[in-house]
């Protein structure tokens, strides 16, 4: 019995050694090929394929090394998008450094569902989902904010989002400042707009609003609150 364990585990290690083995050479074909980019990681998925990770995104390398490619690898027999399920996870761990607190919170009384929202106080299509986000909430919708200027800090939205952190009512600044009335300037509190434009870029969070769901799920761009309460419904 003993005898059995040990080849078993020889054949173990063997296999783990060659697909390290593997994966390093298909690494250093990759920054052979392009020696200007940086991957942020590589995995052997299958038999057929490499994934790797570039600048946030997803390419696949096919284990002859002859092919990389981009777009959305889907398994034809289970209707599984691989792509999209490897996308969630990377999103879910990137979300799971927000910090609630570091958000404007809009709680229901009752939580069903959970919606981490970036959001830009001067983008035109924020300002009309913010009209709806009560709708919103009376469906147990936790709805969290991140500040998000989209244009970084060298513009007035970036001040602006700052002073809603620095207001003793982040909710009632934001909102007033949704609905175009003014608030008290006040850039001089710590707060998380930086970090914010970070963990954005991670996100590959392009515009506003993007919204995420609990299980990593994007939501992209405007959506009637209608939809997304149905969105969110189906999704249990």
């Amino acid at each position: 019995m003993k005898k059995i364990f040990a080849i078993l585990l020889s054949i173990l290690i063997i296999s783990c050694g060659n697909t390290k083995n593997e994966t390093e050479q298909a690494k250093k074909l990759v920054e052979e090929s392009y020696p200007n980019v940086a991957i942020e990681s590589i995995e052997k998925i299958n038999d057929s394929f490499f994934e790797v990770i570039i600048r946030g995104e997803v390419f696949y390398l096919s284990t002859d090394h002859k092919h990389l490619i981009s777009g959305n690898l889907i398994n034809i027999k289970t209707k599984e998008n691989i792509t999209e399920t490897s996308r969630k996870k990377r999103r879910l761990y990137v979300l799971k450094e927000l910090d609630p607190k570091n958000m404007v919170v809009y709680k229901p009384e009752q939580t069903k569902h959970v919606l981490t929202i970036f959001s830009d106080t001067s983008c035109p299509y924020c300002q009309k989902f913010h009209e709806e986000i009560n709708k919103l909430v009376e469906n147990n919708i936790e709805i969290r904010y991140v500040l998000f200027p989209r244009f970084g800090e060298d513009n007035d939205t970036f001040k602006k989002m700052i002073s809603i952190w620095c207001s003793k009512d982040r909710n009632k600044a934001l909102d007033n400042v949704f609905n175009d009335v003014s608030i008290n300037t006040d850039i001089q509190c710590e707060n998380p707009i930086n970090e914010n434009l970070r963990l954005a870029q991670k996100l590959s969070v392009a515009g506003t609003p993007t919204m995420f769901t609990e299980d990593g799920t994007i939501i992209p761009g405007y959506q009637p609150a209608n939809e997304i309460i149905n969105f969110l419904n189906r999704s249990n």
